[in-house]
């Protein structure tokens, strides 16, 4: 009996010392490639991370006119932030940045919960962030400087370099599906074993 409950203990300890990341995909599209890169990136995860996804598809655009009484999306996705160790976006590249959805919920969690609070931190200031891409020859380059720049300007905590991108194969533009090849899992295990030492310092 003791030694059942050691164990327990034991299992118990390390369901504790697993860090909570949630991820963030920067397409809604239908069968997105950055959405199955994701996917592979959670699945990954799994075993060492508690793993959830944001779901901001109703997230209203940010506008100073109505963003004060707080709509109740955006404290709904405040919460989930708050709670979480750390972030992983994932996202695709649109004309050298990133799109419009993604910067407009970055832009909600770097706002103030309280008008003109500029004392109090916000939801993702020190907040551990990495981010990857599925693009095609650029491999994400220009997406993942670019939000690299802007985590570090809204206070976030980026772990080192820009991430890691992969180059989609001409198939996945015919088929409409993304097959992840043994190159692009090797790149992204690495990235996972980075980010998980990166959280726990």
């Amino acid at each position: 009996f003791l030694r059942n409950l050691k164990i327990w203990n034991k299992m118990e300890e390390i369901e504790m010392d697993k860090k909570n990341i949630l991820m963030v995909v920067g397409s809604f599209r239908k069968n997105s490639f950055n959405q199955t890169l994701a996917n592979y990136i959670a699945e990954t995860l799994k075993e060492k991370a508690n793993v959830e996804f944001l779901d901001y598809k109703n997230l209203p655009i940010l506008e100073q006119d109505t963003e004060y009484p707080t709509p109740e999306q955006v404290i709904d996705i405040r919460n989930q932030v708050r709670k979480a160790d750390a972030l992983w976006v994932v996202s695709p590249e649109y004309n050298g940045s990133y799109p419009a959805l993604l910067k407009n919920l970055l832009d909600w969690l770097s706002r103030p919960e309280k008008p003109f609070d500029k004392e109090t931190p916000t939801v993702i200031a020190g907040k551990p962030v990495t981010v990857s891409a599925a693009a095609g020859s650029t491999e994400g380059k220009f997406v993942r400087e670019n939000l690299s720049t802007l985590f570090s300007y809204i206070r976030m905590n980026p772990m080192p370099g820009n991430g890691t991108g992969i180059t989609l194969p001409m198939e996945a533009w015919q088929t409409g599906i993304l097959t992840l090849t043994d190159e692009h899992k090797e790149i992204i295990n690495r990235q996972v074993k980075d980010f998980l030492e990166f959280i726990s310092k």
